[in-house]
């Protein structure tokens, strides 16, 4: 009985370590924290359907905002709120079936097989020797954050960017203290070279950059 007895506690924290840790297995497929299996997968035309997003949450309200004075960026006092709108959640699934035509490339990260996390990478080379393409969206429904699903989604978009011969990775980060922090928790700088057009679309943007 004590041999038993000792197999089952061993048994037992295993499972515990298991149901604690974030634990890649096989097929893309990792256990997170809140014990709920995750689904990491680049999507095609098919998986685009009607519907994708509805109970996609993009809701994210921001208390704290970088600013860049007398060549710095600060962290300054600045609340707004940020979501999509049925309409655009609607009308989503056929923008990515676009960016997919021209090349581009949809990353989608799944739970209970509910869409929670996108990522958009363009295939739209720019730069002095090309060696740019944009991180066009990065998003993980509410409710799913801070658990890493927005790093692996990333990870997948460099692995992608090295695959076709893409030195850098640019990003428009938004001006919220949480998006920025993670993009430089990753490794991204401040864009050596800008795009004039991506950055006059959203002139708070931050321009930023990941060497591949």
């Amino acid at each position: 009985m004590g041999v038993m007895c000792k197999f089952f506690e061993f048994f037992v924290d295993v499972l515990t370590n298991i149901m604690k840790k974030n634990i890649k297995l096989s097929g893309g497929i990792e256990i997170m924290e809140m014990e709920e299996y995750i689904d990491f997968n680049e999507l095609n035309i098919n998986d685009l359907h009607d519907g994708l997003f509805l109970s996609f949450d993009r809701h994210k309200d921001v208390k704290k905002c970088y600013r860049k004075e007398n060549g710095s960026w600060v962290v300054k006092n600045i609340e707004y709120t940020e979501t999509w709108t049925k309409k655009e959640l609607e009308e989503l699934p056929a923008e990515l079936a676009v960016t997919i035509n021209e090349g581009g490339f949809v990353f989608g990260a799944y739970c209970d097989e509910k869409l929670i996390g996108l990522a958009v990478l363009l295939n739209k080379k720019f730069g002095s020797k090309n060696q740019y393409i944009q991180l066009a969206e990065m998003s993980v429904s509410f409710g799913y954050r801070n658990k890493g699903i927005g790093k692996k989604l990333y990870k997948l978009c460099i692995a992608k960017a090295k695959s076709i011969g893409i030195k850098k990775i640019y990003i428009s980060a938004d001006p919220a203290e949480e998006t920025q922090r993670f993009y430089l928790n990753i490794g991204c700088t401040d864009a050596i070279e800008i795009n004039k057009i991506i950055a006059s679309e959203q002139p708070y943007d931050r321009q930023m950059e990941y060497i591949v």
